[in-house]
């Protein structure tokens, strides 16, 4: 497995889980490849306890897949037809969640769309996941919150269950200036919705999936 860099600190759980994570966002551990924990806790400088700790919760993203016997490993990326899937459910879920959102939209959901546009100030640049992680994460915010807006939880659940931000950024962790025409989108979405408008918001929110999947599908016409 790839070296690890050691820190010169104690690292707190959630920096553990957050360091692993940006291993395999960034393919330093390599799809399919072996998750040491020996190493790990060598490297980070931490007992295997929080090492195991992290890895379960990385297992719940989906991130890493843990097998009798051999242990963990790194899950594969997204298949062309897996990709396509993903946005065919997106397509069909989040038009339909953003109809309900802006139909039921009080002032007090208009006020928790433009807080969420307005935890995202700056864009750095960089394709590792530390200069990306803050946009992926309000990415998955932003989404899930037209869910929540939208009163259906059970939509909202499937919604979570795909981890599908976390999988498009490991896929293609994109350029600052493709994250910046995102929350470009992000923000028409919010007007839309804004507006009461019910088939402007549907069409912002499709535009909006278009243009991420035709962002990403070069990314993985590309690999090997």
């Amino acid at each position: 497995m790839a070296k690890v860099l050691s820190k010169n600190h104690p690292l707190l759980t959630d920096d553990i889980y957050e360091s692993i994570k940006s291993l395999l966002m960034d393919h330093v551990i390599l799809p399919g490849e072996r998750v040491s924990i020996d190493a790990l806790a060598r490297d980070l400088k931490v007992s295997q306890t929080p090492i195991r700790e992290a890895l379960a919760r990385l297992e719940a993203d989906e991130l890493v897949v843990r097998k009798p016997l051999t242990g963990y490993s790194a899950t594969q990326v997204l298949t062309f037809k897996e990709l396509l899937d993903l946005y065919e459910f997106r397509f069909l879920n989040e038009q339909k969640a953003i109809e309900l959102a802006t139909k039921k939209l009080t002032i007090d959901g208009e006020k928790k769309l433009k807080a969420e546009l307005a935890t995202v100030k700056k864009i750095p640049p960089g394709s590792k996941y530390k200069a990306y992680r803050f946009v992926s994460e309000h990415d998955a915010r932003f989404h899930q919150l037209i869910f929540q807006l939208s009163g259906n939880s059970f939509m909202e659940s499937a919604f979570l269950k795909t981890h599908c931000h976390l999988h498009l950024f490991r896929l293609s962790p994109t350029t600052s200036e493709v994250r910046n025409l995102a929350l470009k989108e992000h923000g028409d979405i919010v007007k839309a919705m804004a507006s009461r408008d019910i088939k402007l918001a549907r069409t912002a929110m499709l535009t909006h999936l278009v243009n991420s999947r035709e962002r990403i599908l070069p990314f993985l016409l590309e690999m090997p």
